[in-house]
């Protein structure tokens, strides 16, 4: 068996099934998945030379699922048969036995340099297990692809009594389903077989085959159970591993979706799996981080706060509001593009982490953003009043941001003390600070209802300059203190925010 190097760190151009010039990408391994694809390769190829073998490639939403199978895929053709499926792009058949036995012709052949032969016979054979809506369907189908009743020979029978016949003869159907498995364990081998040198010198293939299907989850419920039962009871051929990747939860709900909510989808899956793979899911922060790569930030960069002067200042910001209120991968990206979207061209410099904090309630505590967006609660600084803002935030999980703030240009050369002492001089610079979105969020609401700051007299400024000059350090909480002279800058009409947030709402 020849070995795979597994070298996935550089970005490579997609070249597989469905592939155009200049199109995909491949990102080049992050999260060290080349060791998975290296493991599964070598577990399979073992398990398949020795029986067929269906595995459950498992990966929530957003966890690179689609991006590991394809890498693996290319990987793999060059020292196995390999065929991908992208079933949800092929759903549309409504066969799923058509989308796997049209793809592995296809992909066999080209693996093989077209040497791969389709026998005649088998068309006959093939048409006695689709799936086929009604006998005009059948009749349009064989005129579309310019073939003749001739090519059909069954004793003289034309094609409606061929349909007929064939679909409901269980003999002939259990005969058509050996018969179709004898051919693909030929297809297979001739694959093995065939000389390759003249396709990059990349020696001979080995077995098994393998037939990787992605996005089963994603298809209509009636499609994907059809296509585990169609690869349980027709596929199940040595020498052929199935490699499906999937949701499984998302799989499991669209089981009950045909069989019924009390079905036990979990068990009715054990039935078609020989195992389960899981892949560990992406980092929040390193899922945003590749969301934001290929998103362009808005021309208005210097009209936001914190100035969006890299890609990083909106990664800070994104990832500590989704790390706080805990959301799901997809509320994360929606609400990227939400946010993206309503931040062309604002009037006045906006509040960025205010308006992130926004889209982020409306999602997973509306009850909460009613009361901010209305201006509804307290915003005096006593978490334990119920009333306030400041005690709703003290029940979210605060998290540190980075986060750029002029604490040296806003605030002035010196800091103004109490009376009877002299003042102090700031001793900080403008650069990045470890903040706490908690406290932010506080601040900003402050100044949302009241724009009277005066920071000449904030008497918590005074006290941590004191705290700073004495020691050296400050706590995030600390930090936060630092920003408010900006964020009472910013602009402040809380309506303006709440418009922004329920406009942009609308862009599921």
């Amino acid at each position: 068996m020849a070995v795979a190097p597994f070298e996935w760190d550089a970005a490579i151009k997609w070249d597989g099934p469905g592939a155009i010039a200049g199109g995909e990408e491949l990102a080049g391994d992050r999260l060290e998945r080349a060791r998975y694809a290296k493991f599964l390769t070598n577990y399979l190829a073992t398990e398949g030379k020795q029986r067929n073998y269906v595995l459950n490639l498992n990966a929530e939403w957003g966890a690179g699922k689609t991006w590991f199978i394809k890498r693996w895929y290319m990987e793999l053709k060059a020292h196995y048969p390999t065929v991908y499926i992208d079933a949800w792009q092929q759903d549309f058949s409504d066969d799923p036995l058509l989308t796997v036995i049209s793809s592995i012709i296809e992909q066999l052949r080209d693996a093989t340099g077209k040497t791969v032969a389709i026998p005649d016979g088998i068309k006959s054979k093939l048409l006695g297990l689709l799936k086929v809506g009604g006998k005009l369907v059948l009749k349009s189908a064989i005129q579309k692809a310019g073939l003749e009743d001739s090519d059909f020979s069954v004793e003289g029978e034309d094609a409606d009594k061929l349909v007929d016949t064939l679909c409901s003869n269980h003999k002939e159907r259990y005969e058509s389903i050996q018969y179709l498995k004898q051919e693909i364990r030929k297809w297979v081998e001739a694959a093995v077989s065939a000389n390759l040198d003249q396709l990059d010198g990349q020696g001979r293939l080995d077995y098994p085959a393998f037939i990787l299907i992605d996005e089963l989850d994603r298809c209509r419920p009636s499609y994907a159970v059809e296509m585990l039962e169609t690869i349980k009871h027709i596929f199940d051929i040595k020498g052929v591993v199935f490699v499906l990747a999937t949701d499984t939860e998302q799989l499991q709900h669209a089981i009950k979706v045909i069989y019924g909510e009390g079905f036990d989808a979990q068990n009715y899956l054990g039935r078609f799996f020989q195992r389960r793979f899981t892949l560990n899911r992406k980092s929040r922060r390193e899922f945003i981080s590749n969301i934001l790569e290929v998103r362009t930030l808005p021309d208005g960069s210097t009209m936001v706060w914190p100035e969006l002067i890299n890609q990083r200042v909106l990664l800070e910001v994104v990832t500590a509001v989704s790390d706080s209120l805990e959301l799901s991968l997809r509320q994360t990206e929606q609400i990227i593009d939400r946010l993206l979207f309503v931040m062309r061209k604002p009037r006045r410099k906006v509040n960025l982490v205010f308006l992130m904090y926004l889209f982020a309630l409306h999602e997973k505590d509306y009850q909460l953003y009613s009361g901010v967006s209305d201006g509804t609660l307290s915003y005096a600084q006593d978490k334990l009043n119920e009333k306030t803002l400041a005690h709703k935030i003290s029940l979210k999980k605060d998290v540190t941001m980075d986060v750029f703030i002029r604490a040296n240009t806003e605030i002035g050369s010196v800091v103004s003390r109490t009376q009877g002492k002299s003042d102090i001089e700031n001793p900080f610079e403008d650069t990045f600070y470890k903040v706490s979105l908690g406290e932010i969020i506080c601040y900003s609401y402050q100044f949302m209802l009241n724009d009277l700051y005066r920071h000449g007299n904030d008497r918590e400024l005074k006290e941590i300059v004191e705290k700073f000059v004495a020691n050296g350090t400050l706590n995030m909480q600390e930090n936060a203190i630092l920003a408010k002279k900006e964020l009472s800058l910013l602009e402040c009409n809380l309506s303006l925010y709440k418009n922004l947030v329920e406009l942009a709402v609308h862009l599921d």
